[in-house]
């Protein structure tokens, strides 16, 4: 039971050691991030309004009086 957890703590101390990147990131790349973030929230908040719909229309019964249904009997 020793050993797995030795090796547990070597695997994390070696995964610690990060090295330094030396990356360059530009200003366009900031702005493409931000244009990423932005679609993925308009696109989840038009699957979220579509689904939305179909969810409560099962839930959801029509109210139609009686005098709109004998109008559309004629």
């Amino acid at each position: 039971m020793k050993i797995p957890l030795q090796l547990s703590i070597m695997a994390l101390a070696l995964f610690a050691q990060v090295p330094d990147a030396h990356a360059y990131l530009d200003p366009g790349t900031g702005s493409l991030l931000l244009q990423g973030i932005l679609a993925l929230i308009a696109g989840a908040a038009v699957t979220f309004k579509l689904y939305w719909a179909k969810l409560k229309g099962l839930f959801v019964r029509d109210r139609i009086s009686s005098a709109d249904v004998s109008d559309e009997r004629r």
